[in-house]
């Protein structure tokens, strides 16, 4: 499996020292503006607005990411045709009760699957055929495992997308640098 740890972001990495812990890094790789373009072009297998499933999730769908969802979706609702999923695990279904922001996303309505992934069960419906996430993993590998197009796009873009039903992106971050 790959694990990258990201200096100043990833808990287990505040400082290059922790992150290496005491070791010499092997290689420093910059990543340009470039490259991320790139990467969303190569993620991006659909060709158009169409937009029948917004999905979450991979790897589970955390607390943080719950309670950065919960603001995007107040007060919304999903376009009636477009199924929202998001992939959890029972513990952090949990936890963002306890944090009030899971009834939000609900009502949005968003359908909660636990301690499973969309890549590995049978719950996608035939009529699936057009996929939006913003998780690289999806977006690799449901073209080839559930026979999808797929958009990449950020979490506010899903959200959008989901209201509208069609694929809307923020091209703005993608004008500059």
């Amino acid at each position: 499996m790959a694990l990258f740890h990201i200096v100043g972001v990833t808990p287990e990495a505040p400082t290059i020292e922790a992150a290496f812990q005491g070791r010499a890094p092997v290689a420093a790789i910059d990543v340009t503006t470039a490259d991320l373009r790139a990467a969303r072009r190569e993620l991006t297998t659909a060709d158009g607005r169409e937009l029948d499933m917004v999905i979450l999730g991979s790897p589970h769908f955390s607390v943080a990411e719950f309670r950065a969802l919960a603001p995007l979706v107040a007060g919304r609702r999903a376009h009636p045709r477009v199924k929202f999923l998001v992939t959890s695990s029972r513990l952090m279904k949990e936890e963002a009760e306890k944090a009030g922001v899971l009834a939000t996303v609900v009502a949005f309505g968003a359908q909660i699957t636990l301690d499973t992934c969309i890549l590995a069960s049978p719950m996608l419906p035939p009529e699936i055929r057009t996929l939006m996430t913003n998780s690289a993993k999806y977006a690799y590998y449901a073209p080839s495992l559930l026979n999808t197009r797929v958009t990449f796009g950020s979490l506010g873009d899903c959200v959008r997308s989901a209201v509208e039903g069609r694929v809307v992106r923020d091209e703005s971050l993608w004008e500059t640098a």
